[in-house]
């Protein structure tokens, strides 16, 4: 009995890199007595994604159109999940060159029962490699940089495979985290925590990098700003809402006499030492691309604890540390999806 894969790629007005990532599976090899399928997740794409992906064909798989109107990377992969009919998943990014090995690699663990969730790298395209950057700025770059002693990486969906059977279990990503949501990212690291928590196997791949293609505009000074601020509202939402942080977790109160940490005393401090930094390092300020690490913590760590005071007038959207979410923003099925039934040639 043959096993069947779903390839998955989310996207929203990236048509010229989405084309050469969809090209590339066309040459893509599977495993052996497998089939697979692409499936596009176009989030409300205004430059010609629809109809480039409507006439796409493929020689190795049939390739289908999934609109997800509601904007957010994590509607529009739950949405993935739910329109893929593969036994075993794949995601990737619209941004990414794909080795023709790649497949094969990844289903490797899976198919041979060692692992439920495997990971693969990524690595930044020689044309946007600058003599600035370091660890830090490739990971935040999505690349998933080499590990540090003993660091375990979590897979990300810009390289990630996994049984279907795992949707069981966690069933979605949570829509207001990610790219296109209000908090900007990290649905694919809560969705990455909660199969871990589920106690699904893990592997590492190695041995086949995708290439990542984001837009120079990726590497400018603001735009790490943005990172920074988006990381800091996700991960202020992922530890109140799923790893229930209490007050004196965000703002490391340990008595009751400590009234300097007060939540709103907390930002005050956390703006004010930015504000002191950027004073004493003008010289940062004024640079186009890239950032320094300790800005980035800091604009990281003030907008962490401002999201904190708005997170925390909510009730929480999971269980402590759970699989499913209870309340808040749910991904749902309004998705329209354009079958194109079109044979391998």
């Amino acid at each position: 009995m043959s096993t069947s894969l779903s390839i998955l790629i989310c996207t929203r007005d990236r048509l010229s890199t989405l084309k050469s990532t969809v090209r590339d599976l066309g040459t893509l090899q599977l495993p052996e007595e497998t089939e697979a399928e692409l499936v596009v997740v176009d989030n409300g794409s205004t430059d010609g994604t629809t109809a480039w992906v409507e006439q796409a064909t493929l020689p190795n798989m049939p390739v289908r159109l999934v609109e997800e109107p509601r904007a957010g990377t994590g509607y529009a992969r739950t949405t993935a999940l739910d329109a893929s009919h593969g036994d075993i998943l794949l995601f990737t990014d619209d941004d990414v060159r794909i080795p023709s090995d790649w497949a094969v690699e990844l289903c490797r663990p899976i198919l041979s029962n060692e692992a439920d969730v495997v990971g693969g790298p990524a690595k930044l395209a020689p044309h946007l490699r600058r003599p600035w950057m370091n660890r830090f700025h490739r990971a935040t770059l999505s690349t998933l940089p080499e590990k540090g002693g003993g660091e375990v990486l979590l897979p990300i969906t810009i390289s990630m495979a996994f049984r279907r059977a795992v949707l069981n279990q966690v069933p979605a990503f949570d829509p207001e985290l990610g790219p296109g949501s209000s908090l900007g990212c990290c649905e694919d690291t809560l969705f990455a925590w909660q199969l871990r928590e589920a106690g699904f196997r893990f592997a590492e791949v190695n041995t086949v990098p995708v290439v990542h293609h984001p837009s120079e505009d990726r590497l400018t000074r603001a735009a790490f700003l943005r990172a920074a601020e988006a990381r800091g509202r996700s991960m202020a939402y992922v530890r109140y809402h799923w790893l229930h942080w209490e007050e004196w977790t965000f703002t490391n109160r340990t008595s009751w006499y400590e009234f300097w940490r007060h939540p709103y005393l907390v930002v005050a401090k956390r703006w004010g030492h930015l504000m002191l930094w950027r004073l004493l390092h003008l010289d940062a300020l004024l640079r186009r691309e890239g950032i320094r690490h300790h800005e980035f913590s800091l604009v990281n760590l003030f907008h962490q604890a401002l999201q904190y005071l708005a997170e925390r007038t909510r009730p929480r959207n999971y269980e402590e540390r759970g699989l499913r979410k209870l309340r808040g923003e749910k991904p749902g099925k309004v998705a329209s999806e354009r079958s194109l039934d079109k044979e391998r040639a």
